[in-house]
């Protein structure tokens, strides 16, 4: 079986697998965390395998060297030591030697991938590690304006390594070049610029001058030391691999970092290079050139029309959220691979290095095969695939993900990136990626035709290399066999990497043993005009891979048009490397290429669908076949108008069959679901019936099953649903006396010319003798009603679709019999000043009142519109003082329409009000007595009777502020005469009465003197005491007293208001009494020796002696009072003798006093 699409091979990518890697330990600005020692940088290289035994990998730099077993898809971590790796900054822009990181399978031909993560405190970084034979010739550096950063480093950097010894490079900046020359595999040169300057854009090649220069490749590194990006509270290292020139693309799809904002950078290789972003041109750039974005939220797909490369930044954490929420994280730069160059499976790691809590996968694959993306297996547990806007050919999803190592799976190729995000800390890389090759070797399987990158068991195999140039001589060496020249003439194709010249060894061997084995080719290149021609030997390994088992499981007994699921089982044959490579034929002449496809028949009959199944790297099975039988065709189909009018009845006739076959099949169609399209419950009747109540094109849908359970396609039918016109009109007010009634037509487009609306009227009058005068086809009716009545008025209106719709109103036709009538229901009490009541009774025998009209002495005041009977309505008369009393005329007007009316004219008696006139009251204090309120007048002149109202008054005018109350209170004045009242309010205030708090008896001993205790509350108050003798002041409150007899006095207290109050205090003379014993034994009676009022003698000294004469108790005032007790000791019962000095001119007191216990 001859698959035409199996040898489809435009060009050969070679993925980020290898077994030989070049890494660095670039210049890194430490982390710093206040006046703590900063923290060192430190280096990890991580290597996974997705090999199904292990592998052996060996990690040296220096004088370092670390070999380890790499498990299959596990990451496995090499701590290359700081001392070994690292690029110091006095040791920029000057060759190092032997300071690269070299990583090599040891076995020199199981593939690895390799990631190098570098982290210190709070800053992180990591980048994806190419193969040696991806690597290129020339790099662009790729870098981000650079910020200053105290104490720091803060610059851009490019490092370069050499992978083969005497390796010369140019660096071109601007238009000065630099020759940079490295003399053994493994040495570096970091250029640092002058100043803190943006290097992206400076580009480094090898220098062609030497001949044996020109086949040689290099690596390259760019980043910053440290940097912030939007932002500068914080900072994070860059470092990414570059790309060479030739692993750029066209297309990039750029996914956001997960809820934060991100900006992207895009570099041009030629000049002339149009860069678009989601479609619209964002610049024109020449060769070297960038265009950097804004800050960007929503993913983005840019195009060139020329290769570019574009790398994506995160920016500093205070700054990088996308939403209001704060995120954490900080600067980062990941290169992107373009969608051409992509990857279906790849082991990564997620480091937590150095403090990162956030781990995520941005994945981009065609929409197509989102479905089949796994990780570990399995599909993602979080996110959502979400198609690119700006191109729905591809869709991305973010993965939160806690495992250090994934594995990615997929049916078709996707770009990955991974990333995480710590507190001011963050890292990014490319997961994984194929990269273009120019030159590569290709095993050609002359039974198959098929072109890999392996051999198959026991196929007899061809060779086929690709050079980017046109060779003078090839010589090809297998293994340990002898040389052999032999250059074909070559076929050439141009490829995304340039054009490229295929040559065709045609060997014809044939491999019996699954071992792997090198192919050398030597080419001899012809000058061109960059290098010198010579020979260039190239080193190719493949190995000998088993031939597939192809096999699938199908249901073998189908319905037409039914998708029908083929589940491929097919076998690779190599333990742990399952097929990735599926090529169906389904028998009818369609193909396909995923591994568990859907199809369905559109013809019955017998079906042989082949599959050849295997490896994108190896080998394809032989094709297998499994033969299917296809039941009979349901041809599904009905009969229907295909243009009808909202709410019209459409029949539906089912005239579906079945297709004929032979042999002949008794099949018959067993059921039936008509989908109307317009959300209405499905019908499985065979002829429905169906009403469209919305105008628009519906999709109606039949779907017939056979009793042989095979269901048909739908046969969609459309049928146009055409608007009814939107009838409406307007009825006239007419009573049977005016003239012919007319009728608004307000159906939209009416009096538009051109808009094809007809119309047709029926009045509903049976009183016509002639019926066509019941009828008109005007836009606006016109007719004349000759009786009052109802009548039933239909408007037909026909669109120029022919769809009709009427609208029918009730027209009453008003009687001319009408009886005015109203009442003034306060008419013996009408004043001037004061609105007139009237109520309206009026009625009619048939139809109803349109209108009323009201006067007051023949002059017009009040129109009512559509009256209801007993409605009160208010007429004003002008007031007047001139007389008592007026008679005026009030005329109602009643009207049915404009000829039909009927007016009633009544006389009332209007007297004139009185006028008042309040004066403004002054404050009064609470305790000022009644007073009379004078304040209210009537200015006029008329007879009457007035009275006063409110809190604390009587209707005479009498005020007690005492019933009113402190605070301000409404009073008003109302004046009556003849019934008509007028009356004004006026406010009053009560102001309150300053309050003092004192004892009314005040004592004092014989000669003593005291301060008058007192407290008193108001508003600015004022003090006065009489009578003034024995006072040392009169005008303060608490004045000192001093007399030496009883005394009466009066305290008057004035606030600001002018309110007072008077309070008494009488002072008491009285001798002193000094009592001759006390029991200070705790039971609270005579604890302690008191003497009353001793405190009126404010220098008094109190001395107790024991019988001794010994002072035992001494005090100056007697605030204390004599406890029995001696230095905190109680005193033995017995007499004391005390002496109290007075000290205020008076004699000493003294006595005996006894203790008791």
């Amino acid at each position: 079986m001859f698959f035409p699409f199996i040898n489809d091979v435009e060009a050969q990518n070679i993925s980020n697998e290898g077994t030989d890697f070049w890494a660095v330990f670039p210049t890194h600005d430490p982390s710093r965390n206040g006046n703590n020692p900063p923290r060192l940088a430190n280096i990890k290289i991580y290597v996974t395998s997705k090999n199904a035994d292990t592998v052996r990998v060996r990690v040296s730099c220096g004088t370092y060297t670390e070999e380890q077993v790499i498990q299959p898809n596990v990451a496995t971590a090499f701590d290359v030591p700081r001392s070994s790796a690292y690029i110091a900054t006095e040791e920029r822009n000057s060759s190092v030697s032997n300071r690269a990181i070299h990583v090599v399978s040891v076995d020199g031909h199981s593939k690895v991938a390799v990631y190098e993560h570098i982290y210190a405190g709070a800053r992180s970084a990591a980048s994806l590690i190419l193969p040696t034979e991806s690597l290129g010739q020339k790099y662009y550096s790729m870098n981000y304006t650079q910020d200053p950063g105290p104490g720091e480093v803060s610059q851009n950097f490019l490092v370069l390594v050499a992978t083969e010894a005497n390796t010369v490079i140019r660096l071109h900046k601007g238009t000065v070049v630099q020759q940079i020359s490295l003399a053994q595999a493994g040495d570096v040169y970091e250029y640092f610029p002058d100043a803190k300057e943006d290097l992206t854009g400076t580009f480094v090649d090898i220098d062609p001058a030497l001949p044996e220069n020109c086949s040689k490749r290099f690596a390259a590194f760019s980043g910053s030391t440290s940097i912030g990006i939007g932002c500068t509270n914080s900072r994070d290292p860059l470092f990414q691999q570059l790309y060479p020139t030739i692993s750029w693309g066209t297309k990039y799809a750029v996914i956001p970092f997960f809820e934060r904002k991100y900006i992207v950078r895009v570099m041009a290789e030629k000049d002339g290079t149009n860069v678009s972003f989601n479609g619209q041109r964002v610049a024109v750039l020449g060769a070297g050139e960038y265009y950097t974005s804004t800050e960007l939220v929503d993913p983005a797909f840019i195009t060139a029309d020329k290769k570019i490369s574009v790398a994506q930044y995160s920016l500093t954490q205070n700054c990088s959220s996308a939403s209001n929420v704060a995120k954490k994280g900080d600067p980062e730069m990941v290169m992107l691979n373009p969608v051409e160059f992509n990857i279906k499976s790849v082991t990564l790691f997620s480091s937590t290095l150095e403090a990162i809590s956030e781990r995520y996968i941005n994945v981009c694959i065609k929409t197509t095969a989102a479905p089949s993306f796994k990780i570990n297996g399995l599909a993602p547990a979080n996110g959502t695939w979400t198609v690119i806007p700006s191109n729905p050919e591809y869709a991305y999803i973010q993965v939160r993900i806690t495992a250090t190592s994934s594995i990615l799976t997929a049916s078709d190729g996707f770009n990955a990136i991974a990333y995480g995000f710590g507190d001011v800390e963050s890292y990014g890389y490319s997961a994984g990626t194929n990269l273009a090759a120019n030159n590569y070797l290709l095993v050609k399987d002359k039974l198959t035709n098929n072109e890999s990158a392996n051999a198959c068991l026991d196929q007899p195999s061809d060779f086929k290399i690709s050079l980017p140039y046109k060779a003078l001589k090839i010589v090809w060496k297998l293994d340990d066999e002898a040389a052999i020249e032999n250059t074909p003439p070559p076929d050439s194709l141009v490829t995304a990497t340039g054009k490229v010249y295929t040559y065709l060894f045609p060997r014809n061997i044939t491999f019996h043993d699954l071992t792997p084995h090198k192919m050398i080719v030597n080419a001899q290149m012809p000058n061109s005009e960059n290098c010198l021609g010579g020979d260039i030997e190239y080193t190719f390994n493949f190995d000998v891979y088993p031939i597939p088992t192809g096999s699938f499981l199908v249901d073998q007994d189908i319905c037409a048009d039914t998708d029908v699921q083929f589940t491929d089982t097919s076998e690779s044959n190599i333990p742990n490397k399952p097929v990735n490579k599926w090529l169906w034929d389904f028998g009818d002449g369609t193909t396909s290429t995923e591994q568990n496809p859907k199809h369905a028949y559109s013809t019955s009959g017998i079906k042989t669908v082949h599959l050849s199944a295997g490896l994108d790297d190896g080998c394809m099975s032989d094709p297998v076949a499994v033969t299917i039988s296809v039941r009979p065709k349901i041809i599904p189909k009905f009969n229907a108008v295909d243009t009808a009018c909202v709410n019209e009845v459409i029949n539906f006739t089912d005239q579906s069959r079945v297709e004929v076959v032979v042999p002949p099949v008794s099949v018959s169609i067993a059921s039936r679901e008509w989908d109307f399209g317009d959300g209405s419950p499905v019908s499985t009747l065979e002829r429905p019936t169906h009403k469209f109540t919305t105008a628009g094109t519906y999709q109606v849908k039949l779907i017939v099953k056979a009793d042989n359970g095979c269901v048909s396609l739908p046969f969609i039918q459309s049928i146009k649903i055409n608007a009814l016109p939107q009838t409406a009109f307007q009825l006239p007010v007419v009573c049977v006396s005016d003239d012919p009634a007319q009728f608004k037509n307000l159906t939209p487009g009416a009096d538009l010319a051109g808009s094809g609306l007809h119309f047709v009227w029926n009045f509903g009058d049976t009183e016509v003798t002639n019926p066509v005068n019941n009828t008109s086809t005007q836009v606006h009716g016109t007719h004349q009603y000759t009786r009052a009545g109802t009548y039933r008025v239909i408007l037909t209106a026909i669109n120029a679709s022919g769809c009709t719709l009427s609208d029918t109103l009730q027209l009453v036709v008003n009687s001319s019999e009408i009886t005015p009538s109203f009442d003034v229901p306060e008419q013996d009490n009408l004043c001037s000043r004061n609105k007139i009541k009237v109520t309206d009774n009026s009625s009619i025998t048939i139809g109803k009142i349109i209108k009323l009209k009201w006067f007051i002495d023949d002059a017009e005041y009040l129109t009512v519109d559509n009256p209801v009977a007993g409605t009160s309505y208010e007429l004003a008369y002008p007031t007047f003082t001139d007389v008592l009393q007026k008679n005026v005329t009030i005329k109602l007007v009643a009207y049915s329409g404009l000829k039909c009316l009927e007016p009633l004219t009544k006389e009332v008696t209007i007297y004139a009000s009185p006028i008042v006139h309040f004066a403004e009251m002054r404050p009064i204090c609470l305790n000022a007595g009644t007073i009379r309120i004078l304040q209210g007048t009537e200015t006029v002149g008329v007879d009457g009777t007035f009275e006063y109202s409110g809190v604390g008054i009587t209707p005479e005018g009498i005020f007690d502020p005492m019933v009113a109350g402190v605070g301000t209170h409404d009073i008003t004045y109302t004046y009556t005469a003849h019934g008509c009242s007028d009356s004004k309010t006026m406010p009053i205030t009560v102001t309150p009465l300053p309050e003092v708090v004192t004892d009314a008896d005040v004592y004092l001993l014989e000669g003593g003197e005291k301060q008058i205790a007192a407290y008193a509350t108001g508003s600015n108050i004022r003090f006065k005491w009489t009578p003034a003798a024995g006072l040392d002041r009169d005008d303060v409150l608490n004045p000192k007293v001093k007399v030496d007899e009883d005394t009466n006095y009066l305290l008057t207290i004035t606030s600001d208001d002018g309110c007072s109050i008077t309070k008494k205090i009488t002072v008491h003379i009285k001798s002193i009494v000094v009592a001759n014993a006390f029991s200070p034994n705790g039971d609270g009676i005579n604890d302690t020796w008191g003497i009353k009022y001793i405190e009126t003698y404010p220098n008094v000294t109190v001395d107790v002696f024991n019988r001794y004469g010994i002072l035992v108790f001494s005090s100056r005032g007697y605030a204390t009072q004599f406890d029995g007790n001696y230095q905190g000791n109680p005193l033995p019962v017995g007499t004391y003798y005390y002496m109290i000095s007075p000290n205020n001119g008076r004699k000493k007191i003294t006595g005996s006093l006894t203790l008791i216990r």
